[in-house]
């Protein structure tokens, strides 16, 4: 267990947005910074914190400075500095926001003309604690949970997704999973081990480990919320192959897809005009693609 470290900042709003900007391998920071310009695009006075590696703050561009309120490293360095998953991390959010209230999202996640003070409404009004139940595939229904959580189905275990994750630090049951979340997360081979006897997943999924983290914890029924305008574009998510095991890794390799100026998203006949909408495959984010949210930034903030 990592010594306690806690970041105060008085000043700082009560509520606001985290990602993580974590370079394995790939500039990861890239990615955050279209999400911020997502987000702020909806909502320009929205706040929002990125947390980079231990040492790194010097190294981020300062052409993605503007659209962050604040940049704060790791407290703890970065666990995954030897497997490469930067999911490994997020235990850390807890002791890094800068908010009472924090809304993490995912670096691979776009905001599509999403009502942002709804969602803080929506994302609050439960626990204090509260991750979505359910996502919509591309084509809008309902994703095939019997794909997407083979291992959670099989193990009897929570079925959420931890792209989008919403705590208020002042809340109990908020220190216990993230106590809890600190082990798994750096031990997660064990954790496999010890969780699924059988068969088991062949790498770091911060998606089961989170399902895995509730199940320890006990909490299954009391952090589920639903949101209608959830999307996950995760292969595994869109219902097209009958065998998972067949599904490319990445669905940018099995559907064809455009995103338009005014920041609609069309997968073959199928358009996504508003959501939060974690598409998880990296090369989806083209350098175009952040175009259309920077320029959508720009012009929201024109018209204020």
């Amino acid at each position: 267990m990592s010594e306690e470290i806690e970041i105060v900042d008085n000043d700082a709003p009560k509520r606001g947005f985290v990602t993580l900007g974590i370079n394995t391998g790939e500039d990861n920071i890239r990615y955050c910074y279209a999400l911020a310009c997502s987000i702020k695009a909806c909502d320009p006075t929205a706040n929002i914190t990125l947390i980079v590696d231990k040492g790194q703050l010097g190294n981020v561009q300062s052409f993605y400075e503007h659209v962050f309120d604040y940049m704060i490293e790791l407290p703890y360095g970065n666990s995954a500095h030897k497997d490469g998953f930067h999911g490994m991390n997020l235990w850390q959010v807890y002791h890094a926001t800068p908010y009472e209230e924090t809304i993490y999202v995912d670096y691979d996640t776009l905001f599509l003309n999403v009502n942002i003070d709804d969602l803080w409404k929506t994302m609050s009004s439960k626990n204090g604690i509260s991750v979505p139940t359910d996502a919509l595939a591309y084509r809008n229904f309902p994703v095939p949970k019997m794909w997407r959580f083979e291992y959670e189905i099989q193990y009897k275990l929570p079925k959420f997704f931890y792209n989008l994750m919403y705590f208020d630090k002042r809340d109990e049951t908020v220190a216990e999973w993230f106590k809890m979340a600190d082990p798994v997360m750096q031990n997660w081979r064990d954790v496999y081990n010890y969780v699924f006897p059988n068969k088991k997943p062949e790498y770091f999924q911060k998606n089961i480990l989170g399902n895995v983290i509730t199940h320890f914890v006990d909490h299954t029924d009391d952090i589920g919320i639903e949101l209608n305008n959830h999307y996950d574009l995760h292969t595994l998510s869109h219902g097209v192959f009958n065998n998972p095991e067949e599904a490319p890794g990445n669905w940018t390799d099995m559907l064809n897809y455009w995103v338009t100026a005014n920041k609609k998203i069309q997968i073959e006949n199928s358009v996504i005009s508003s959501g939060i909408i974690h598409y998880s495959d990296e090369t989806f984010l083209t350098d175009e693609v952040i175009d259309v949210f920077r320029n959508s930034l720009t012009q929201r903030l024109q018209e204020r």
